[in-house]
């Protein structure tokens, strides 16, 4: 009997517990929601904010007056340049000329001939020669005067040969290697010339025969060593010093003697030989004259 009493309770009961149960479970529902719609608000909030530190405001430049142009109206326009990096306060910038290290002045006596001369035989003038062999190290590497010569032959035909001691000897001299009148063994040379107007055999004959040459040349001690005749001779000072006379033949008449003076101490020695043989082709011009 009271076993049936305890069932009709639990079946009045059930409707009951069910629904309290629904209600239950809402309410855990509801709260559930509510937990991951609050946790998805917190992960945007977050990530809104990380990416809002990630992006750094861009730092505008202080405009700077570029350029002003005039428009079609002729009123100056003005163009900015929005990324100088120069701050409003700081000192303008003063634009200085270029400083270019002009080439040192050469004396033009120091070369053995002109610039004319020596553009018509080597195809530059002496200015360009020094520029190229300074390009090349030639005074920087105090080469000597063979190994000179053929830095110089690399840019000349083997034909110009001579030209190629000519722009070496005065490069020398230009870049302070060899002093003027200076041979390339150190000792010095005067070199003296005149034209005179006898045919070429009566000037040799007047230096080669001993009796015509009492007429006129002044040379005690001076003995004369070789004769090549209608070219050259050769003779020599008692001092060392060493004589190449030589005779070309400039014309119809006309002849030219050159004296060379070698193996000289010094340039004074050159200056007092220059100044004899001035002298003597004086005397000689008389003598030859009469």
């Amino acid at each position: 009997m009271a076993t049936r009493k305890k069932r009709a309770a639990a079946k009045r009961k059930a409707p009951a517990r069910k629904a309290a149960k629904k209600v239950a479970a809402k309410k855990t529902g509801a709260k559930k929601v509510a937990a991951k719609k609050a946790a998805t608000k917190q992960s945007s909030a977050r990530r809104t904010a990380k990416r809002a530190g990630a992006k750094r405001p861009a730092k505008k430049a202080a405009p700077s007056t570029r350029v002003a142009t005039k428009t079609a109206a002729g009123k100056p326009k003005v163009r900015t340049n929005r990324n100088a990096s120069a701050s409003a306060g700081a000192a303008p910038r003063v634009e200085t000329a270029r400083r270019v290290a002009s080439p040192p002045v050469v004396d033009a006596s120091l070369f053995p001939c002109g610039d004319a001369a020596v553009r018509a035989a080597t195809g530059k003038d002496w200015g360009e020669w020094l520029t190229l062999l300074d390009a090349a190290g030639a005074a920087a590497q105090k080469l000597d005067h063979a190994r000179m010569w053929e830095l110089v032959m690399q840019s000349l035909p083997d034909s110009a040969a001579w030209w190629g001691q000519m722009v070496a000897v005065g490069y020398e001299r230009a870049r302070g290697i060899r002093e003027k009148h200076e041979s390339s063994t150190g000792k010095f040379q005067a070199t003296l010339s005149k034209t005179f107007e006898v045919p070429l055999f009566a000037a040799f004959a007047a230096w080669a025969d001993s009796a015509l040459r009492e007429n006129w040349l002044d040379a005690p001690g001076l003995d004369f060593t070789k004769l090549n005749a209608g070219r050259n001779i050769r003779a020599r000072w008692p001092d060392g010093s060493m004589l190449d006379i030589r005779f070309n033949e400039t014309g119809s008449g006309k002849c030219q003697i050159v004296v060379d003076t070698m193996k000289l101490a010094d340039a004074d020695a050159v200056q007092k030989a220059k100044a004899f043989w001035q002298s003597q082709f004086e005397k000689l011009g008389q003598y030859l004259s009469v």
